[in-house]
């Protein structure tokens, strides 16, 4: 009966010794299993610590990217064109710059070594950059310290060339890996006023790394050959430019200010050497700049060269508001005091600035006499000694060609002389001669046209040492063109400029007028037809471009919502209606182009939003003018500037533009 009691407790202890077998067996695979996770865990997170520094060295590179956009839109230098020049030539590597032609390659640059330099002190390759962006640009961009030999630095660590500089980083642990620089390619010169400097934008490259784990990270740019423009800019591409943003001196020194409201629509380039007035919502369709300078400071105390008296703001409502006191931002400010989110709400209380605004920009001196398009006139325009009482523009058929027609008529000699000149696509010119026929002109000695072979070419240039009593479109003021669909003409006086007739394109760019819709937003007139070539430039260097209006005392056709195709400036004077305070309102002045003045010409007057007198203005703002169309030889500012472009384009913000490739690494 003991037999199978034993083997009961033998049993037993068989299959505990089994269980615990089984036991042993899952702890120890169960302790595997853990500790292939953990090992897992720790492995994914080294990978995503690569990752993540992979991606924040791209980022460093983009942020170098925008950072030079943003030190380049303040970037300008001294009217000194020696200095420029001698600047060109040292990026160049060169003593002085060789004289090529317009259009042609001053030098080109080494694409792997770029501009860089391991010397200490300034670079003389990146001096123009260095004298082109001041310290406190430098500062406002968060780079402390920026004496000329650390911009220097900068300029040199930017345009580094395919070798470029390390721009390593690490944190935590981890860590990212990168070289870049941008790659210069060439100068090149435009004209006398304008030269490029080519790059281009490379893709980029990181490695990030995290204990023994690393990531790769391939940014592509995508973006095309981009330029430095470093020129004397048309002042041409500005639909409004003042440098005393007063009507008057007298209004000047009384503090009487000009104000933007709700009824003012501009689509073009704005900029003043003074401070803005706004109240209510006016709109600007392109980017606004002003130089800061208060009333009474220009000259001595802000410049092209310093600004020691700028103080960068504008006016809201009559109340001066500085940079740090615009609500609720500086980009985006409105009337409201500081801290008045709910009166910032309201949009009516808000100029509109959808292309930006720069609160402190260079100042851009107007020139003050026309002597380059005087000299242009006499080496191949129309250059006319003394006063002109009637000068007409206006296209026509001769011989069955098209033509653009420029008639005038002088009285040096006590007696009225005219002349009836034309030229066609060819730009050479014609003249009606004595006996009826039209015959090539020649230009003799004194500037004065004989009929004569070979036809003397014309450059669009017509210089009036004197007044200009009547600028009119002769046959064609009630309609029809004044400006031939191939012409491009610039009228320089040394007087007045008084306009006296409609004077229209024959293919105008633009049509229409800008519209507020309900909503408060704006509708910018159409412009699409900008392969059109036919531009008008009008220039008094020291007197006033004066509109005749209709019941004054001078003589015009001018009537009510004249047609002005021209893009117009006053030197040291002032765009404006002549009269303008005195009969009734005449409707709109419908310009297609720019006003350039030195004080803001007054064109009529309001009571409230209703026209009393003179006239309203629908300024339509003329884009060939920033795709590089400009009236030949239009005055262009004293200042060089640098910027950055895409083609045509101006770039504030460069980025990258592709696709993010991200590469496996080592676990």
């Amino acid at each position: 009966m003991r037999t199978p009691e034993r083997t009961q407790g033998a049993t037993l202890i068989v299959s505990l010794l089994f269980v615990m077998l089984i036991l042993a067996v899952i702890m120890s695979v169960t302790a595997q299993v853990t500790l292939s996770a953990r090992r897992s865990s720790v492995d994914q997170d080294a990978i995503l610590r690569a990752q993540f520094a992979a991606e924040s060295g791209a980022a460093r590179v983009q942020a170098r990217l925008r950072v030079m956009g943003g030190l380049l839109g303040s970037a300008s230098l001294p009217p000194d064109g020696a200095q420029v020049m001698s600047d060109l030539a040292a990026l160049c590597g060169l003593g002085s710059l060789p004289t090529v032609a317009d259009g042609a390659t001053v030098c080109t640059l080494n694409p792997t070594t770029g501009l860089n330099s391991a010397g200490s002190g300034v670079n003389p390759r990146v001096a123009l950059l260095v004298n082109a962006v001041k310290q406190q640009a430098f500062e406002d961009a968060g780079i402390s310290g920026a004496t000329p030999e650390v911009r220097s630095r900068f300029w040199s660590d930017l345009f580094s060339g395919t070798q470029g500089v390390p721009l390593d980083g690490a944190q935590d642990a981890s860590g990212y890996a990168v070289r870049y620089g941008l790659k210069p390619l060439a100068v090149i010169r435009d004209s006398a006023t304008q030269y490029r400097v080519t790059f281009e934008v490379p893709d980029v490259t990181v490695t990030g790394s995290a204990g023994t784990a690393t990531r790769t990270v391939a940014v592509r740019s995508n973006l095309p050959t981009l330029s430095l423009l470093i020129a004397q800019p048309s002042l041409a591409q500005f639909a409004l430019l003042t440098n005393h943003h007063f009507n008057s001196a007298a209004s000047e020194g009384s503090g009487n200010r000009i104000t933007f409201t709700s009824r003012t629509l501009f689509s073009g380039p704005v900029h003043t050497n003074q401070q803005f007035m706004f109240q209510g919502r006016p709109w600007f369709g392109g980017a606004v700049t002003s130089a800061g300078c208060p009333a009474n400071t220009l000259g001595p105390d802000c410049n092209a060269t310093g600004k020691a008296a700028a103080q960068p703001g504008a006016f809201f409502a009559g109340t001066y508001r500085s940079v740090a006191d615009m609500t609720p931002s500086p980009d985006a400010p409105t009337e409201c005091a500081p801290g008045n989110a709910a009166c910032a709400a309201n949009p009516s209380v808000q100029p509109a600035f959808p292309q930006g605004v720069n609160w402190d920009s260079p100042v851009l001196p107007l020139p003050v006499n026309s002597n380059n398009q005087q000299a242009a006139a006499q080496a191949g325009g129309i250059a006319v000694a003394g006063n002109v009482s009637s000068l007409s523009l206006f296209r026509d058929t001769v011989g069955g060609q098209d033509v653009q027609r420029v008639t005038f008529t002088t009285d040096a000699g006590g007696a009225p002389v005219t002349t009836q000149l034309a030229f066609g696509a060819d730009r050479l010119l014609r003249i009606l001669a004595p006996d009826g026929s039209w015959q090539p002109a020649t230009r003799n000695p004194d500037g004065t046209f004989a009929p004569g072979s070979p036809a003397a070419p014309f450059n669009g240039v017509l210089h009036v040492a004197g007044n200009v009593a009547s600028l009119n479109a002769g046959p064609n003021a009630a309609a029809g063109a004044a400006v031939a669909p191939f012409a491009g003409l610039t009228l320089a006086a040394t007087g007045d400029i008084d306009i006296t007739s409609d004077l229209r394109y024959a293919d105008p760019p633009c049509s229409g007028a800008h519209t507020r819709n309900p909503d408060g937003t704006v509708t910018p007139a159409p412009c699409t037809n900008l392969n059109a070539q036919n531009i008008l430039g009008i220039y008094a260097s020291e007197g006033n471009v004066n509109l005749i209006r209709p019941g004054g005392s001078k003589p015009t056709q001018l009537g009510n919502d004249p047609a002005i195709h021209a893009v117009l400036m006053a030197g040291q004077g002032a765009v404006q209606v002549e009269g303008y305070n005195t009969g009734s309102a005449l409707g709109s002045v419908n310009l297609i182009g720019g006003v350039i003045e030195n004080y803001y010409g007054a064109f009529g007057t309001t009571s409230g939003d209703v026209q009393q007198t003179g006239y309203s203005r629908n300024f339509v703002f003329d884009p060939r003018t920033l795709a590089g169309l400009r009236p030949p030889y239009f005055p262009t500012a004293e200042t060089w500037t640098v910027a950055l472009y895409d083609g045509a384009t101006p770039l504030t913000d460069p980025r990258l533009r592709g696709d993010t490739i991200s590469t496996a690494g080592t676990p």
